[in-house]
């Protein structure tokens, strides 16, 4: 069995709320905010350097499951990958590390 980390800070109450499968691990996170910051703070170490979407240091493999974009990234991104900076968890989604 996998544990969940509940990384908002919000009212989870309130808030939409979708499950990130990572290899065993499970983290809830919420469509308030990038991807990114919320996985840090359940103690996921993802690469990044300029946290805007212009570098591709945070490419993550998205296995299954949908994400947006509030704003187009200026870094290619090709199918099937996201960036974990500038991505907003629209459904539960599966990633892996490249």
């Amino acid at each position: 069995m996998t544990s969940i980390y509940n990384s908002t800070q919000e009212n989870t109450s309130s808030a939409i709320l979708h499950r990130v499968l990572l290899k065993e691990k499970q983290v809830l996170v919420n469509e308030a905010e990038p991807l990114l910051p919320q996985l840090e703070r359940a103690g996921v170490f993802v690469d990044y350097q300029c946290r805007e979407g212009y570098c591709s240091s945070c490419m993550l493999k998205l296995l299954r499951g949908h994400i947006i974009y509030p704003t187009e990234p200026l870094a290619w991104v090709q199918n099937g990958y996201i960036l974990a900076c500038c991505a907003i968890v629209k459904s539960d989604i599966e990633i892996a590390f490249l």
